[in-house]
């Protein structure tokens, strides 16, 4: 029997906060970089990361 795959921050979040997140928390880049590679503000990806994080920290707890 095989056991469904866990759910990633792509799954749970909308695709602009998942890659804010992935970019920053994950591959470790600046707020500055992301935003590059993002083409948006620097604050733009700290809004949105903040966002990300408190979307998947209620789904965890509403999950727990």
């Amino acid at each position: 029997m095989e056991l469904p795959a866990s759910p990633t921050a792509e799954h749970l979040l909308p695709a602009s906060k998942a890659k804010a997140l992935r970019l920053t928390v994950l591959e470790g880049l600046s707020l500055r970089a992301a935003a590059a590679q993002l083409q948006i503000s620097p604050m733009a990806v700290q809004r949105a990361q903040k966002k990300a994080l408190a979307a998947l920290r209620q789904k965890l707890v509403g999950a727990g």
